[in-house]
């Protein structure tokens, strides 16, 4: 799947817009370990991402265990999950593969978002209503409550 010139600018101008950790100097490089890739979900929903989860790394072992990480805890709620193959070819900064990744991400944030909004819960489940807040008891069978303020007993 290759990116057009147009998509791979405006994804660009996309990741610009995220403040991240580090500085972005070569984005295969930089994003190869998940952590900045973490960094751009959490800009979006605070609540999925705890970044103490992913270190900075240069071996591939770390990297691809911060991309495991990210994917049984953040892309799940997403609902996706990356292939081993996506993940080896960011690891490994492969030409185009992290363009790739943020594209899907991008689009499965979006998803999301929608996804969270239309059932009305925010993403906790189901919407029912609070349950209803009893009336503050009566003055005169309660002791502790006379001479206060309160509802008066019919």
């Amino acid at each position: 799947m290759d990116i057009a010139e147009e998509e791979l600018h405006a994804l660009y101008t996309w990741v610009d817009e995220i403040p991240l950790s580090r500085p972005k100097r070569n984005i295969a490089r930089d994003f190869s370990d998940g952590v900045l890739c973490a960094e751009v979900v959490r800009h979006y929903f605070p609540a999925l991402v705890e970044l103490h989860n992913y270190s900075p790394a240069n071996s591939v072992t770390q990297k691809t265990y911060n991309w495991s990480t990210l994917n049984n805890k953040v892309f799940r709620r997403l609902g996706f999950s990356l292939p081993k193959a996506d993940v080896d070819a960011v690891c490994n900064c492969t030409p185009g593969a992290v363009e790739r990744v943020l594209k899907l991400i991008k689009v499965k944030m979006a998803t999301y978002k929608v996804r969270r909004g239309r059932d009305g819960t925010g993403g906790r489940g189901s919407s029912r209503e609070p349950p209803p807040v009893a009336p503050p008891p009566c003055r005169r069978g309660n002791p502790s409550l006379r001479g206060r303020p309160g509802r008066r007993c019919s």
